[in-house]
């Protein structure tokens, strides 16, 4: 059985002490400002200017000049971008009912790239790398099969003898998912395919779209509370709120050794939050640290059959519950009160994590799963 992995790979920033809801804080801000060019002064206009990982995003004006409304509190990272222009990201810590206000000025960004191939040109080979890049980004799951990638044609490939499949995208990528009912404009920095393992690196912006009637609409609240339950999200706001067993979590570690053959109940020890998170000293995020493998069991939910086909597994009947493994490549690695992994890089995911971390299942920060 050919084990498959994914590198967490998106950059995420911590934020308040604990995991904001709207039930928690009705106080939020204004953040506005005016994006230059660094060289001319000149303003520029039609900048994409947004929150990562929300909802919260807009574009700049014929003087450059950009506004955000209801900003809620805690860490945030503002990201900046245009064509032509190398991408700024600007960290920032929002005081409840203050505005804040920025200039970010931008460097003209030369692109070495060839000219975009319109569609009808490209050959069956560039067809193939992406469908292949589509399973690998946007995932196999159910919900993958209503997605839709609007602009392939940003998209380029490459492909090494030896293995390593890259694709760079020349302008935000976009993808409309039906199933959840958003349209998510992903400005992709990296993604590459090397062996048995997954990593790419960027930050999306996330649209809702409309539900044409109200039978829709409650198929998009079931889906995304369907995304959220089980995902690694969900399983490190439990641990974060010391709720695994409320949420139906189950952890344990997993010696080295054993992490590289077939596993058994003998193989793994049952842990605690104690033993592996603690409040971080200098901010608001948590440190996550164990030298073993952690194997998190969810029995919230069984595995579904088309996990079974991407494992490899599809030959036994599934399973009445979900197995996944997390592996840090950093110690500690920072866990965020949203739930999200700070390190672009920090941890390595197995089975069932890794079949559902993709972006068919996506989820912005301003999701909170229903009581």
């Amino acid at each position: 059985m050919r084990l498959r992995t994914i590198l967490i790979a998106v950059v995420l920033w911590g934020s308040v002490a604990a995991p904001w809801t709207a039930a928690q804080s009705s106080s939020t801000l204004v953040v506005k400002g005016r994006v230059l060019d660094a060289e001319t002064n000149a303003p520029l206009s039609d900048t994409h200017v947004f929150v990562a990982e929300s909802m919260n995003g807009t574009v700049t004006d014929s003087t450059g000049r950009f506004r955000l409304d209801e900003v809620h509190p805690g860490a945030k990272r503002l990201y900046v971008s245009r064509v032509g222009y190398a991408n700024e990201a600007v960290d920032f810590d929002p005081t409840p009912g203050r505005t804040q206000v920025f200039t970010v000025r931008l460097a003209p960004e030369v692109l070495e790239t060839s000219p975009v191939t319109v569609s009808a040109e490209r050959d069956e080979a560039w067809y193939e790398r992406l469908d292949r890049f589509k399973r690998l980004f946007v995932g196999a799951s159910g919900f993958a099969e209503k997605c839709k990638l609007v602009n392939p044609e940003v998209l380029r490939f490459e492909e090494k003898w030896w293995g390593t499949f890259k694709a760079q995208a020349e302008k935000p990528v976009v993808i409309e998912n039906r199933a959840l009912g958003y349209r998510l404009t992903y400005f992709l920095k990296e993604f590459e395919k090397s062996g048995s393992v997954v990593r790419w690196d960027g930050e999306p912006l996330f649209d809702p779209l409309t539900p044409q009637d109200s039978s829709q609409a409650a198929r998009w609240r079931q889906n995304r509370r369907e995304a959220y339950r089980g995902s690694l999200r969900h399983f490190l706001r439990a641990l974060l709120d010391d709720r695994l067993k409320e949420e139906q979590f189950e952890l344990y570690r997993l010696p080295r050794a054993s992490a590289f053959r077939h596993t058994s109940r003998a193989d793994r020890m049952p842990t605690s939050r104690d033993h592996i998170l603690e409040p971080s000293p200098d901010d608001s995020t948590y440190h996550l640290d164990v030298r073993d493998r952690l194997e998190v069991v969810y029995r919230g939910e069984p595995e579904s059959e088309l996990y079974l086909e991407w494992a490899d597994r599809s030959r036994r009947a599934p399973k009445d519950h979900q197995t996944s493994q997390i592996e840090l490549n950093e110690h500690p690695i920072h866990i965020d009160p949203y739930g999200e992994i700070v390190e672009p890089y920090g941890a390595t995911l197995y089975r069932y994590f890794a079949f559902t971390t993709r972006m068919s299942k996506r989820l912005p920060r301003e999701y909170e799963p229903p009581e």
